[in-house]
């Protein structure tokens, strides 16, 4: 697996570059909490010692102040040392408590005292490999979806459609036997199954497009865009002309995270103008779906299309962007973009 980016990440406090850590700061949690305590207490003999405070017996009143201020003193000195410690610690705990799993590149810098730094190289190992068992299980199971999509995709269309188109031959056998006006009847009821035979088909194609096995990727997408091109609606495309071989499961993560991009931008977004672009390079590939509709609020409107399309992109290594700009927020600054970037195609190109 490629190396994690580890940028800046929110929460953890970031030790300044030109701030030398004095020698104590690398000790252990244990010998620097004996150190704090230890050096309090020190204070405490040393301010006995050079001043003229002493404690009779039977003590006074006004000793039994000095001691009872003392004593507050020296505790509150202790707490806000030991916190000092211990800050590290918690704004790693609440880091780890917020961090998305999804986006692996959030991993935590290694910060902080020894106990910190083993800490989070420990929680960053147990995300890697969470992040890799989460993938091979993913592949497993969207290799069975994608499976039990084909084989109804296929029932629909040979089985089903069929039978339907077995019907219309039949009600036209017939309707041309009747009389008026039950021959028009027929002809509505053959209307409406042929409506249902489109409706069929076109779902048929929604569950496994054909055209991605025959024919591959570009073909495949282009007839996405020509299916959703409407008037309401333009999709200007932008593809290669020619692709690089990879393997279905690369090109069924480009299509499915286009095929959920075009139909959220018309469905959701009310765009009028959508932009698709694919560009595939020696060392990676770049997927782009652009509108100009509403938008939405980031990251809070982030559902499970969005959620989908996110583990989708790490099944094959790559990251999923998502921008968006609310309607009205900016001028000329609303619609969303959807980029998916695969750093590293020769590593799910085929053999």
């Amino acid at each position: 697996m490629a190396a994690p980016l580890t940028p800046p990440v929110v929460g953890v406090e970031h030790q300044r570059s030109d701030w030398v850590r004095p020698a104590w700061w690398n000790l252990s949690l244990y010998a620097r909490v004996v150190l704090v305590n230890s050096t309090v207490l020190l204070l405490a003999v040393l301010t006995l010692v050079v001043t003229p405070l002493t404690v009779s017996f039977p003590i006074a009143a006004e000793q039994v102040l000095v001691l009872a201020v003392g004593a507050v003193v020296i505790a509150v000195g202790n707490a806000v040392l030991l916190r000092l410690n211990f800050r590290g610690l918690r704004a790693v705990v609440r880091r780890m408590q917020t961090i998305d799993v999804l986006r692996p590149e959030e991993l935590l810098p290694e910060t902080g005292g020894p106990e910190a730094k083993s800490l989070i190289a420990g929680f960053n190992v147990m995300l890697e490999r969470l992040e890799t068992e989460r993938r091979t299980s993913a592949r497993r199971t969207l290799s069975a979806i994608e499976g039990e999509r084909r084989r109804i995709g296929r029932e629909l269309h040979d089985e089903i459609g069929q039978r339907l188109t077995g019907t219309l031959l039949q009600l036209q056998r017939l309707a041309d036997d009747l009389p008026e006006p039950f021959s028009s009847e027929v002809g509505c009821i053959q209307e409406q199954q042929r409506a249902t035979l489109d409706e069929i088909g076109a779902l048929a194609w929604q569950l496994r497009p054909a055209l991605l096995d025959d024919l591959g990727l570009l073909s495949a997408v282009e007839a996405l865009a020509e299916s959703l091109d409407e008037p309401a609606v333009r999709i200007a495309t932008s593809l290669p002309e020619e692709l690089t071989a990879l393997t279905p499961e690369l090109e069924l993560v480009v299509y499915r995270i286009a095929q959920e991009a075009l139909t959220n931008a018309v469905r959701h977004a009310h765009a009028s103008r959508i932009e698709l672009g694919l560009e595939v390079r020696a060392d990676g590939l770049t997927l782009r779906v652009t509108d100009d509709g509403t938008g939405f609020s980031v990251p809070t409107s982030e559902g499970p299309g969005i959620r989908g399309m996110r583990e989708r992109a790490l099944l094959v290594g790559g990251r999923l962007h998502v921008g968006s700009a609310p309607a009205g927020a900016r001028p000329r600054a609303q619609g969303t973009t959807v980029r998916l970037d695969v750093r590293d195609i020769t590593a799910v190109a085929a053999p």
